[in-house]
């Protein structure tokens, strides 16, 4: 074998070394009882983006490319981010839905007020 052939067959050993580890992480955080539950998916995706990590840049062959590449995932990596936070904007009512909710022809159904205390036979 060449010495690029034997250069290559290291490389990948020691990814599954490390897929092999950052496995039994997994296992072993699995097992852990965190007192709150980010710190317990923090830990997670951590170990979840190292895996990640390791078969991009190798399997691949990401490690090798240029810059714009790394742009790319750059943003892929913010927007997930912004994804993955937007259920607790909603549940803050950070994110409002509209007044105005449009259906089909044109037509549209208005927000119910449920603060208003009129009641149904109510004509003021």
């Amino acid at each position: 074998m060449s010495n690029d052939m034997n250069h290559h067959i290291k490389i990948y050993r020691n990814v599954f070394i490390g897929l092999l580890i950052f496995t039994g992480l997994t296992v072993g955080a699995s097992y852990i009882d965190f007192n709150l539950i980010w710190i317990g998916v923090t830990v997670g995706l951590s170990i979840a983006f190292f895996k990640g990590y390791l078969v991009a840049a190798n399997f691949m062959h990401l490690n090798d490319e240029k810059k714009l590449i790394y742009m790319i995932l750059g943003m892929t990596i913010f927007f997930f981010v912004v994804l993955f936070f937007m259920p607790t904007l909603w549940n803050s009512n950070e994110l409002k839905s509209p007044d105005y909710l449009p259906i089909q022809n044109g037509e549209g159904i208005n927000k119910i007020d449920h603060n208003n205390n009129h009641s149904h036979g109510d004509h003021h």
